[in-house]
């Protein structure tokens, strides 16, 4: 689907305005769930590596769509139309009124101007100094970015090819990173990095903007009746978001100029009992392999809590989703821990009420349905203020409110 932006033709009133929960300090598609895709840029071809086939009967189309992006705090998001001749034409503004926070989630049920049976939707997303672009539409905000962009050094930023996701036809999951440590400081430039400063030897210039596209959501996913979440992950790149540990951030083979910006989209399960809770696990972390998830009494209880699930990077599991344990079971209102592990070792864990509340969720409900989104660096590592976020576990509610 090659194709530049044209004229903005609509807006998307219809569309929620307001983030779904707050940020916290632990900071395409498929048609049923599995595998995701990971090519950014405006535009492109179909980028899915494939998934479970969804047996569960249809029912309500939604679209909840989580921010998971690494190197930014908050973003504005943009949505564009991808018509039948493959181009892309950016809608209204953008889709919530105050800045995306990191971990935070928004939910779409249509969006006028974009008939989903035959066009597709291109998630954008912009960061930096967002009051630049306040009062802006989407069309003239990612000009705007582009335009600031081009003033810095990091000009020149390998955008992607693109991607729309739904079709199968595209790469499988992006390997996790194999980067160093943190700790680097917010403008240091990378060893080897291209954008580490320009021919003339001037020391690379922070962009105010930075603007991303990300995989398009083919034609007829979003009307298939459907539970689906769209997780933007890895890192937009541009200069002086670089350092020796940026591949434990973003993911193997991220450098500035490279910038590892994508998404995944999972179908979520629909399998509730009347009195238990319904959970499933969303793996969205480029720069984690394996890992489970665990709900963990607080210390100094030994006990070893509940196991979740056992999920791959691009995965959604267990599916259908699991229906053994009741919310006191889970004990998210008895101060229990969601624990993110790996062979045996706890990697780090958030509070269940933090958790929730990134979701815009007050607490589990038995007979409710719920997915734990997991972003952000590898697991064992700490926020690099001005740089990169941390590990993130997000709750969003399979049929929110």
């Amino acid at each position: 689907m090659a194709g530049g932006f044209v004229a903005c033709v609509s807006n998307h009133e219809a569309l929620e305005k307001k983030p779904r929960g707050h940020a916290g300090s632990g900071a395409g598609g498929v048609s049923s769930g599995g595998a995701p895709s990971h090519l950014g840029g405006f535009g492109g071809r179909a980028a899915n590596g494939g998934g479970h086939a969804d047996d569960e009967p249809p029912g309500e189309s939604v679209l909840t769509i989580v921010n998971g992006v690494v190197d930014a705090p908050s973003v504005a998001l943009c949505l564009a139309k991808v018509d039948a001749d493959g181009n892309v034409i950016p809608l209204g503004s953008p889709l919530t009124g105050e800045p995306l926070e990191y971990g935070q989630s928004v939910v779409v049920r249509e969006v006028e101007g974009v008939d989903f049976a035959t066009e597709g939707l291109e998630p954008i997303v912009i960061a930096g100094k967002l009051e630049l672009i306040a009062g802006l539409d989407c069309e003239a905000a990612i000009e705007r970015a582009r335009s600031e962009e081009a003033l810095s050094d990091g000009s020149g930023v390998d955008l992607g090819a693109g991607g729309a996701a739904g079709d199968g036809s595209g790469p499988a999951a992006m390997p996790p990173g194999n980067g160093g440590s943190a700790g680097e400081s917010a403008g240091a430039a990378g060893e080897g990095d291209a954008s580490a400063g320009a021919s003339s030897g001037l020391p690379a210039v922070r962009s105010a903007l930075r603007v991303r596209g990300l995989p398009a959501i083919s034609a007829r996913t979003l009307d298939a009746g459907r539970s689906l979440v769209f997780v933007a992950n890895g890192c937009l790149g541009g200069a002086t978001y670089s350092g020796k540990q940026a591949e434990k951030y973003c993911g193997s083979g991220y450098a500035a100029r490279r910038p590892t910006a994508s998404a995944i989209l999972v179908s979520l399960s629909r399998n509730v009992s009347a009195a238990q809770v319904a959970l499933q696990v969303v793996h969205a972390s480029f720069a984690n392999a394996q890992v489970e998830l665990r709900s963990r009494p607080p210390f100094p209880s030994t006990s070893e809590g509940i196991s979740i699930a056992n999920v791959l990077m691009g995965e959604i599991a267990p599916r259908p989703a699991s229906t053994q344990h009741t919310a006191f079971d889970l004990g998210s209102a008895r101060k229990f821990q969601v624990s993110v592990e790996a062979d045996g070792r706890s990697l780090f864990s958030q509070s269940w009420s933090s958790v929730l509340a990134q979701g815009g969720l007050a607490e589990l409900e038995n007979g409710r349905g719920y997915a734990l989104v997991l972003n952000g660096p590898q697991a064992d590592l700490e926020a690099v203020p001005g740089l990169w976020n941390a590990p993130m576990v997000t709750a969003i509610a399979v049929d929110p409110e």
